[in-house]
């Protein structure tokens, strides 16, 4: 385990899911967490994304909260950045069952304390943390530029995809192998009507320029929302990833506060 200058240990992990396979990931832990046991987050990263996201939000994050006294978990679903396989055999099916497993994973590693325990995603991670949260009993979540209405991704995939010679299964977009069945299967999920389901803090942040994720995805999550105590958060001019140093900054400070104030 390596010491950081940002007082904190960070801590390379790899652990198997459901289906035997290979995921890598990070876990920060604060200083003295071993002892007193800290509450925790797990990061979930968006479609055809990875355990540090765009200019590195995740990794940023997850040193602040260390710093708050908060460990957390940051890990790439199976066929995405370090992870086994290919992301062509990932679907949204199998990126909430990794999330499960990822949170089961964490609330063994000593020094956390399994009952006070945090979600956060951005963009289909947003989703992800939704449809997740009370079935692994969070404590409270954040989610960053979510998807209310998966279709959304099916929408932006189908703007610039491209056939595969050969093959009648996969599409490449991105510069990736994405399986048809990814795309036509996010729609029937309904992440709104599951967040409806957790009554945990929930705080909400979206940018106010997202190109990809209309603004009224915020609106019907914050609306769904069953917790009591909700908020949301509209940060004016930002774009999807919050890809400046002051839109990213407030997401940072926002979200360290929430579950600082929530766990």
């Amino acid at each position: 385990m390596k010491r950081q200058p940002s007082g904190a240990h960070e801590k390379l992990v790899e652990f198997r899911n459901r289906r035997g396979k290979w995921l890598r990931g990070m876990v920060h832990f604060p200083l003295g967490a071993e002892a007193r046991r800290a509450p925790g987050v797990v990061f979930f990263h968006g479609f055809t994304g990875d355990r540090m996201e765009s200019h590195w939000i995740f990794i940023k994050c997850a040193r602040a909260l260390a710093r708050a006294g908060i460990a957390s978990l940051r890990f790439d679903f199976y066929g995405s950045g370090e992870s086994a396989g290919e992301f062509r055999a990932a679907t949204l099916a199998s990126e909430i069952a990794d999330a499960v497993d990822a949170v089961k994973f964490f609330r063994r590693q000593k020094g956390i304390d399994p009952a006070r325990l945090g979600l956060c995603g951005l963009s289909l991670g947003g989703c992800i943390a939704a449809c997740t949260a009370q079935r692994v009993g969070a404590k409270a979540a954040v989610l960053w530029s979510a998807v209310a209405h998966p279709a959304v991704i099916k929408a932006i995939v189908e703007k610039t995809l491209a056939p595969i010679p050969g093959s009648r299964r996969l599409v490449e977009y991105d510069a990736r192998e994405v399986s048809l069945r990814f795309i036509s299967n996010v729609p029937r999920y309904k992440p709104a009507n599951l967040l409806g389901a957790f009554r945990g803090p929930t705080l909400i942040i979206h940018p106010g320029a997202d190109a990809h994720v209309p603004l009224s995805h915020a609106v019907d999550l914050y609306e769904a929302a069953g917790a009591k105590t909700k908020q949301k958060i509209i940060i004016s001019g930002a774009d999807h990833t919050f890809s400046s140093l002051a839109w990213e900054r407030e997401v940072i400070t926002r979200t360290v506060a929430w579950f600082r104030a929530q766990l």
